[in-house]
Order: C-alpha cells, then sequence, then structure tokens
C-alpha cells in the first residue's frame, strides 16, 4: 500500500489521507481517516472521494472513514468498461475492505448513484451494515422498455475512448463542466468547482462515468429491496432536478416503507452545498447504532 498516490494533485483535498492499493487489476485510490466504527463514504457518478472533502474531517474525529474513489472514477485506474456494474462495483469493495484489513463498515453513506451502490453492496455482502443513508439517491431511471431497447445502441457509443476524449477536451476548452454543474441547482463555490474540472479534464474518468451511468440495473436492486433488513435513510433536495422527487417518492414508498426521508432546501450535491448538516446527519445515525458510538 502506497500513502499519497504521486498521480494526485498536490492541492487535492484530504490528499494526507489518501492511499494506492493495487487489488487484482485495480489500482485503487481511498481515503482513510480516523477510529472507531467504520463509515464506508461512496461517492456519485462523475466524482470522486473529493466529494466529501468538507465531511471526512467531522467523520473522522469519531470513527474510522473509507471514501474511494471508485473504479472507472477519480484517480482509482484498471477497471474495464465492462466491469462498472453495480454487482461487480459491490464485490470489488468487499475485495477493497479485506484488502484495508479493517472492521466491516456500519453505516454506509452514498450520494446520487452511490446509493443504489451501497444498496447494492449491503444485499450481496456477507457483512451486513447497520445502516445506511443515502442523499438524493438515484433510486429512478430510464423506463425499462426505453433501456431494453436502447441500451445496445447507446452504451457502446458512452463508453468508446473517441467519445470520452472528445468530451474530456470540451471540459477543458468550454463551460462544460460548469453548466452541468450549474443543472445540479447546488451553490457550489469555485474551488468545489474546480475540483470537478480537474477530474473531467480525463478521459478515463469520463469514459468511466458514463460506464458506470449506462451499466446502472436499478430493477434488480428494487427486487432485492424487501430483504435489506438496515435502518435507511433519504434525503431529498427540494431543488433537485436530476432526481425527481415524485417518482423517487413513489419508488420508496413501495419499496422502503420504513424509510426516513427527510427534506433540505438544496439541489442535487446536498453534501457538498451542505457538509455540515450532512457530517451531522451521518454522526447523528452512527449514535442511533447498536455498537460502541461516540458520545
Amino acid at each position: 500500500m502506497t500513502e499519497n498516490p504521486s498521480r494526485l494533485p498536490y492541492d487535492w483535498p484530504n490528499r494526507a489521507f489518501s492511499q494506492s492499493i493495487r487489488i487484482g487489476k485495480i489500482e485503487w485510490h481511498v481515503q482513510i481517516s480516523g477510529t472507531g466504527p467504520v463509515v464506508l463514504l461512496l461517492h456519485g457518478t462523475g466524482a470522486s472521494a473529493h466529494s466529501w472533502a468538507e465531511v471526512i474531517p467531522e467523520l473522522a474525529k469519531v470513527s474510522t472513514v473509507v471514501a474511494p474513489d471508485l473504479p472507472g472514477h477519480g484517480f482509482t485506474r484498471g477497471a474495464k468498461i465492462a466491469s462498472l456494474t453495480l454487482p461487480q462495483i459491490a464485490a470489488e469493495l468487499d475485495a477493497l475492505i479485506d484488502a484495508l484489513k479493517i472492521s466491516s463498515p456500519v453505516l454506509v453513506v452514498g450520494h446520487s448513484a452511490g446509493a443504489p451502490l451501497g444498496l447494492r453492496w449491503a444485499l450481496n455482502t456477507p457483512r451486513r451494515p447497520q445502516a445506511l443513508i443515502g442523499f438524493n439517491p438515484s433510486l429512478v431511471g430510464p423506463p425499462a422498455v426505453y433501456t431494453r431497447l436502447f441500451a445496445p445502441f447507446i452504451v457502446p457509443l458512452a463508453t468508446s475512448p473517441i467519445v470520452a476524449n472528445i468530451v474530456a477536451t470540451l471540459g477543458a476548452r468550454t463551460r462544460m463542466v460548469d453548466r452541468l454543474l450549474d443543472s445540479t441547482r447546488s451553490k457550489l463555490s469555485l474551488l468545489q468547482r474546480a475540483r470537478y474540472a480537474t477530474l473531467f479534464n480525463d478521459p478515463s474518468h469520463v469514459r468511466g462515468a458514463m460506464g458506470f451511468m449506462a451499466a446502472a440495473d436499478l430493477p434488480a436492486i428494487m427486487a432485492s429491496a424487501a430483504t435489506l433488513d438496515v435502518a435507511t435513510t433519504f434525503v431529498l433536495g427540494s431543488k433537485d432536478e436530476w432526481i425527481p422527487e415524485r417518482p423517487v417518492c413513489v419508488v420508496m414508498s413501495r419499496y422502503f416503507p420504513g424509510a426516513k426521508i427527510l427534506q433540505w432546501d438544496g439541489g442535487h450535491v446536498l453534501h457538498e452545498e451542505f457538509p455540515g448538516e450532512a457530517a451531522a446527519l451521518v454522526l447523528e445515525t452512527l449514535k442511533s447504532l447498536s455498537l460502541d458510538a461516540p458520545t
């Protein structure tokens, strides 16, 4: 295991917590800090562990925080596009936890696509977490008929190296990343925006993000949701247009009837917009669990 991977920018947030570890063909970038019960943070499509930059230090005061760059994203390298499915990444997360020689996560926190990934991991792993928090969870997607008919044509285009290079070039030369972030309806600082610009200047990150998005299989998760016996909290942004409130609430009431649902006055990237509140919610949930909780 190598600390502070050389491929990270010198000013990358929480760089002091960064480690690089190779498991099979994947060379993970993961940030680990603190001591105590393990909290696993899973970012959304197109982001990286940097998405939790302001949340990690607060959680690290009372817990062991594990925040990886998911395969295909950020500074994690080596994943094949065909492997960027939720079940496969969930299996890779299990292998990462084994290799890190840490306790099983008691709490999983996911943003956007990180939430269904957390659900998939919790459903698949023998180390069942006690609770899960999803910030603007991506629990709705295109209609099933759309996916069946058009995915065979969309996926090869979305995962093409040529397309990824074009998108990365446009990101560097235009305001494409700014417009993308504007569409989240979250108020992000110039520094937060600059971090996304760094990521989207990298064709491998662009290709991984598009591949991850194209491979999501939400119906399979929903079909197994009833077997997931963990305390679940979902936080919705009232201004979020990426995850429409009405359809996602229908999904929650049908498949997660016992979930606690909160609404905050923000956009899609809630945990970056309100890091203090996000950290407080995670800590409050951690205290409620049946373990040696922080005081």
